[in-house]
């Protein structure tokens, strides 16, 4: 009896610490985080203030887990993909690495899971405040430094700091791709698709730039 007692404290704490990040990563996105208050988080999330902190911690060590959990899912991911293409029995290309990299995100942001569509809004707020880079790069640079490392096995004559720049916008067209679609939309005068879609088209696009940047440095 008490086990179960037990596991349903656990269970009931689990389901709110993670109603606490969704809230959180909803007004994150909305309204950025400086303008977002803990208050607000527990107004948002149905909860009293001492349960964020339990759960959340301080502001910024809510930010940093909220960005953690999804993290967590697309470097597995993407890590997935590369082990797989390097046990292929056929050379990598440099297509393969390029989808390997952004399918992934493409896929979550599809699924049609408003708190991935809130973290999609988030992250594309936050790539262009370099304030961040010191608090989040650690989560995302050692996947992208791995694809790197396949990238230069495959361009060795490129330098590295070229194929930087070149994936660095990949992940930003990809980034921009996700959180709107409204332009292209009304430009093209029909209803805007979900972001796997434009799939082959992002990676045509990007992989295109990519390998005119490695022509440049031969």
């Amino acid at each position: 009896m008490e086990e179960a007692t037990t596991d349903g404290r656990v269970l009931r704490g689990e389901a709110t610490r993670e109603r606490v990040l969704d809230a959180a990563e909803r007004l994150f996105a909305a309204e950025g985080f400086d303008a977002v208050s803990i208050r607000r988080i527990a107004a948002e999330a149905g909860v009293t203030l001492g349960v964020v902190g339990f759960h959340g911690g301080s502001k910024q060590k809510l930010f940093r887990t909220v960005l953690e959990r999804r993290v967590e899912a697309l470097n597995a991911a993407r890590r997935a993909r590369l082990a797989e293409l390097r046990a292929q029995d056929v050379p990598l290309e440099m297509r393969d690495l390029v989808d390997g990299y952004l399918t992934p995100y493409l896929d979550q942001a599809s699924r049609g899971d408003p708190q991935w569509r809130a973290y999609a809004r988030l992250i594309a707020r936050i790539v262009s405040d370099d304030r961040w880079y010191p608090e989040v790069g650690g989560l995302y640079d050692p996947v992208a430094q791995e694809y790197l490392d396949a990238m230069h096995e495959l361009r060795p004559e490129v330098p590295r700091r070229e194929l930087v720049t070149a994936l660095t916008l990949t992940v930003a067209s990809m980034l921009s791709l996700v959180a709107s679609r409204a332009r292209i939309a009304g430009l093209s005068g029909r209803e805007a698709g979900g972001p796997m879609d434009y799939r082959e088209t992002l990676i045509t696009f990007c992989l295109g730039g990519i390998e005119a940047v490695a022509a440049r440095g031969r």
